[in-house]
């Protein structure tokens, strides 16, 4: 076993240093001191003083120049420090130097914060104390430094030129200046976390419970306005009974290191991807060192480092039971905001109210014109048709029709079957008639048209009186509009003024004691009941705790819900969730229960809202106003001198809304995500001074239903009793009008016929007498031929033979088949 041998060195005895700063060059093997009156270098491997000058010949400066803060690399050394004004000896400024090692000296100052815009004065720049505390920090890859002067609360950034080789041409020139929050001590320690980033300590920030002092991470290429990150948050907390200061902070190798007062040290271990470094208590006085967790539910990390997991972006979810370098995809139809841990269908978490705009009153609201109306029309669709008392009316009226006819075809061919029976038709017809009172068998006919109409109607009155109220009335079934309804409507605001003898509606005294009870569901978080505390917040007071608080984890392990009855309807009640968890939204959920008095019905209350912002995650501090407002309504009697009807129910209304901090995070950055210390959600609840009075009355009542329907009735027979005397009086005369004028047309056309048959005979008999003539003309010509023959022939023949002589259808004339007889001639 090795003993380690430390070995003392003498350097300097008997002289008080207000300041010595102490730094190792990264190679460790040499050491850097800065004090009031001098400057040293030391060879750590040796054991030996390599250089030891005081501040005047170090520095070249006539008056006291008191570094404040210095940083080293393996080439150079930088510095910040008090001067001496040479134009103003009582004052004192800052600059920042340039040191190189080999050899140890001083090669350039600049003043970066010139006397017009900052000067101390030398008592308080030569004596130590925490206000004068400066810092430095060095990047020798960039060529950059920044430099934090808490005074001012400002941050300098620097550019080191040492490029060149000549070391006498080295200098440094300031880049860029970042203040930070006013009175916060931005800029108390500064280091660099890589060659992108650097870390801010505030010594007193006073932003949070667990300490007045807060490290804040930053990109370096921007303005150093919002951080990254800040340390501590509420991944990584500070679980001291007190609040805590930090007074240093060195980073190494992405080691977190904090030196807090009391001579205690914080040590905050980077992470492997997946994994943050979360407190841990081990009760050690002097020290306290974070032990390593994977990352909590709904969040990530894929890099390594001391900082917290970030929230899971959007569609994508982890439960927290392992470390995780990237979040998971989610379903694409659940609900899966930022920094969920599982899968949710907000099926079972969905919005619904009880109260609904009052209906308004039917364009048609007299009787007479509903009844004829649904009597004497037809709809477009089958159900309509089918239900049309009109369709079946012109169905019977044909089916009458048809019977008439078959009776009068019987009557005018004689059929003895029909004949047998129509006498004893026409009898029972004539007994049924109800529009000619017995008189003609063709009423008995159209009576059964009317009684169709008759039940159509009744039907329908029996159906419409049913329709009222509408809170307890069915569809109609006897129209082709199921919403018709026997009410009218009427609403407006009223203000619940007493009635002249002191007293008022029991229904207000019943709403005002109708107890309330509040259900909150934290929909997608991984909160536990031991997180949730629930408060009511008065004027004067902190708050009063609810302690009767019920709370519930729902099947599906990711929401939680908490019941609690509320003391009063007008209160502010809020919901507190300690701790890291997100919630992705949130349910708020009013019930009481229903009561009857009488005539007053206290309805049951049960009303839920859903607040959620898409793809985000819920505020951080959400605030919600909820508007009660008393529905009263008034429900007129359907028979006449009966009682009036109340119910009544409070319908709250979503006033103003505060549930997101999207613009806030864009604003002011995402880091506000992570260092909130719970997450609250306050409900006010307020009455409304007014309430909203919904009256109803029926169209028609029922003794006057009854009334009205049976003059419809009488209506339906007067139309078919006007309808047979305009048949009378109109239709029966134009038939009769119509047939005569058939009959003289028919007569006229049978003379004409027989006149042209005449001319016809006529003419014929003319022209038959002219043949004739000719034909005697010719046949006498060949008599005479003939006689001169057979004079001739007689000579030679002693019989002369007489024929018949005959005219041959060859002759030229127009009637082929007249033959002449000569004994006729």
């Amino acid at each position: 076993m090795s003993t380690a041998i430390i070995r003392d060195t003498l350097i300097l005895n008997g002289t008080h240093q207000e300041y010595m700063l102490l730094k190792v060059v990264p190679s460790q093997k040499y050491a850097c001191v800065f004090a009031d009156s001098f400057a040293l270098m030391f060879d750590i491997v040796n054991n030996e003083i390599i250089e030891l000058t005081d501040s005047y010949t170090f520095f070249s400066y006539p008056y006291p120049i008191i570094p404040h803060a210095i940083d080293v690399t393996d080439t150079y050394i930088i510095g910040v420090a008090y001067a001496i004004s040479y134009i103003n000896p009582n004052l004192a400024v800052i600059i920042a130097f340039l040191c190189e090692l080999q050899p140890f000296r001083s090669i350039n100052y600049t003043t970066i914060i010139d006397i017009n815009s900052f000067a101390q004065i030398v008592a308080l720049a030569t004596t130590y104390n925490i206000a004068n505390q400066m810092s430095i920090a060095v990047n020798n890859e960039r060529q950059m430094a920044i430099f934090g002067f808490p005074l001012t609360n400002v941050v300098l950034l620097l550019n080191i030129n040492t490029t060149s080789t000549n070391t006498s041409q080295w200098n440094i020139n300031v880049m860029r200046t970042d203040y930070g929050p006013p009175n916060s001590g931005f800029g108390q320690s500064v280091a660099w976390i890589d060659d992108k980033t650097v870390a801010i300590l505030l010594y007193s920030i006073n932003a949070r419970s667990w300490s007045q002092s807060e490290v804040w991470t930053f990109a370096v290429d921007i303005p150093l306005q919002i951080p990254l990150s800040v340390f501590p948050n509420n991944q990584q907390i500070l679980d001291f009974d007190f609040s805590i200061t930090f007074v240093q902070m060195v980073l190494w190798s992405n080691n977190l290191y904090l030196l807090v007062f009391y001579n205690f040290v914080i040590l905050v271990p980077s992470q492997a991807p997946g994994y943050q470094s979360i407190w841990y208590n081990d009760e050690d006085f002097y020290s306290s060192i974070f032990q390593s967790a994977p990352c909590p539910s709904g969040t990530y990390k894929n890099e390594a480092g001391y900082g917290v997991c970030t929230i899971c972006p959007p569609q994508t979810k982890n439960p927290g039971n392992e470390p995780t370098i990237e979040c998971s995809s989610c379903l694409s139809n659940s609900f899966c905001p930022l920094g969920s841990i599982d899968d949710v269908t907000l099926i079972n978490f969905t919005s619904y109210i009880q109260t609904f705009a009052y209906p308004d009153s039917p364009d048609m609201n007299n009787y007479d014109d509903i009844i004829v109306q649904n009597i004497f029309s037809i709809g477009h669709s089958v159900r309509c048709l089918i239900i049309a008392p009109l369709f079946w009316a012109s169905l019977a009226i044909a089916l009458c029709f048809i019977i008439w006819f078959i009776m009068t075809m019987g009557k005018v061919f004689n059929c003895q079957i029909i004949v047998r029976h129509r006498d004893n038709a026409k009898k029972f017809l004539k007994n049924t008639d109800i529009v000619g009172e017995g008189e003609r068998w063709i009423g008995g006919l159209s009576s059964f048209a009317i009684a169709v109409l008759f039940g159509f109607t009744f039907w329908f009155a029996a159906d419409y009186h049913q329709l009222y109220p509408i809170e307890t009335s069915g569809p109609m079934h006897a129209s082709c509009d199921t919403t018709m309804r026997n009410a009218n409507f009427d609403n407006a605001l009223q203000l619940p003024l007493s009635n002249p003898d002191g007293s008022r509606w029991p229904i207000f005294d019943m709403l005002d004691a109708q107890p309330f009870t509040m259900s909150l569901d934290l929909i997608n978080t991984g909160a536990h009941c031991e997180n949730i505390t629930i408060q009511q917040n008065k004027p004067g007071v902190n708050y009063l705790t609810l302690s009767d608080l019920s709370c519930l984890i729902q099947p599906d392990d990711v929401t939680l819900t908490a019941t609690f009855p509320l003391p009063t309807h007008q209160l502010e009640v809020q919901l507190n969730v300690s701790g890291i968890y997100f919630i992705g939204g949130i349910r708020l959920c009013l019930r009481g229960p229903g009561i009857i008095n009488g005539s007053s019905t206290l309805q049951t209350l049960d009303t839920c809202t859903l607040l959620f912002t898409t793809n985000e995650t819920l505020a951080r501090t959400s605030t919600v106003s909820v508007s009660l407002i008393k529905v009263i309504n008034q429900t007129s009697p359907l028979q006449i001198g009966g009682a009036t009807i109340y119910s009544g129910r409070w319908a709250p209304t979503i006033g103003e809304i505060s549930i997101s901090d999207s613009l806030v995070y864009e604003q002011d950055g995402e880091y506000l995500r992570y260092v909130s210390e719970r997450t609250t959600f306050t409900v006010t609840i307020s009455e409304q001074p007014f309430f909203l009075q919904n009256d109803q009355q029926p169209i028609i009542r029922t003794s006057e239903l009854a009334f009205h329907t049976l003059l419809f009735c009488t209506l339906i027979i007067e139309l078919f009793a006007m309808a047979f005397l305009l048949f009378k009086l109109i239709g029966k005369p134009l038939i009769h009008l119509f047939l005569r004028c058939g009959n003289k047309k028919t007569k006229d056309k049978h003379k004409q016929k027989n006149i042209h048959d005449t001319k016809k005979r006529q003419s014929s008999l003319v022209l038959s007498t002219i043949e004739l003539r000719h034909l005697f003309r010719h046949y006498n010509q060949n008599q005479k031929k003939q006689r001169r023959q057979q004079k001739q022939k007689q000579k030679q023949e002693k019989n002369i033979v007489y024929s018949i002589p005959y005219i041959s259808s060859d002759l030229p004339h127009r009637n082929d088949e007249i033959y002449w007889d000569r004994t006729q001639i």
